[in-house]
């Protein structure tokens, strides 16, 4: 499709094949060539003066942003699109739900509250369920974050029906799993959080994707631990760690670094935790 498109012709951007292309790309953690792509997009949006087209990839590139690590980008992005949809170009609640998760992982919690919720009341008034999935994920993930473990899976519930009767793990509609199977493990509800890790783990090996197997084997671990066994759950965190190395994703990797950090504490190797927690914390506070 790709080689066949002529970008002389005026096709919307969303059913382009180059979108089509970055879009797969970066769910399948390719994210550094769906970046390029979707760069290459936005240049010809601009050339084009497409501004719907505009606002939609310039979502798409702050969602590859975050995954990336490059959160100072991806509030730009969003705040472009968010301001290209506010004067009628694009879809306030997408470009809303991108700026909610930016606002997430940099700890604007306030704001990210603000901007979930604003999606959910537009999704509740055109009932459409699809909609409500990014702010609702991006709810699960800020709750975890600030340790409300109960409201996280309160959060997420709608999601966890979803997986329930269509159980892929694909990053777009799964990448609320490890935040769900951290909130049950840390309530005592293991038994819940298994069928979760047992899907990424399987799917990850079935498609060799990077993310489902660094994230699987993260959550595993943590399973592990919470089952009083911390040296299998060290090992665990190390085969994430390895997955990590094929996957551009610095916020992921050093969150199961953390995660490690803790796991040799626990054994009382506190000269091989220390720097495991120290690069963590530098990559978390270089992400901003």
């Amino acid at each position: 499709g790709v080689e066949l498109e002529d970008p002389a012709i005026a096709v919307l951007t969303p059913f382009s094949a180059s979108r089509i292309e970055g879009w797969v790309l970066a769910w399948t953690g390719q994210l550094d060539a769906a970046h390029a792509r979707m760069e290459a997009l936005h240049r010809r949006c601009i050339e084009r003066g497409a501004e719907n087209d505009l606002t939609a990839v310039a979502s798409c590139e702050a969602l590859i942003e975050i995954w990336r690590g490059n959160l100072i980008e991806a509030a730009r992005l969003a705040d472009e699109a968010m301001e290209r949809a506010e004067q009628g170009s694009g879809s306030l609640a997408i470009c809303l739900s991108m700026r909610a998760m930016v606002t997430a992982y940099v700890g604007r919690e306030h704001d990210s509250r603000a901007d979930a919720r604003a999606v959910l009341d537009i999704a509740r008034c055109r009932v459409s369920p699809r909609l409500a999935e990014w702010p609702v994920m991006t709810m699960g993930f800020l709750e975890v974050s600030v340790g409300n473990y109960a409201e996280a899976l309160e959060a997420v519930q709608p999601m966890q029906r979803t997986f329930e009767a269509i159980p892929g793990t694909e990053i777009m509609t799964a990448s609320f799993i490890p935040d769900a199977v951290e909130a049950m493990i840390s309530l005592g509800r293991g038994g819940e959080a298994e069928p979760l890790i047992e899907a990424l783990e399987c799917n990850g090996r079935r498609l060799d994707r990077p993310w489902m197997l660094a994230v699987g084997a993260r959550c595993r671990s943590m399973w592990l631990a919470a089952r009083g066994d911390v040296e299998a759950a060290a090992r665990k965190a190390q085969d994430a760690m390895a997955e990590h190395d094929r996957l551009p994703m610095p916020f992921e990797r050093a969150r199961t670094q953390l995660l490690l950090g803790q796991l040799h504490r626990r054994q009382r190797q506190n000269e091989r935790s220390r720097p495991i927690v120290r690069e963590a914390l530098q990559c978390f506070e270089a992400m901003g």
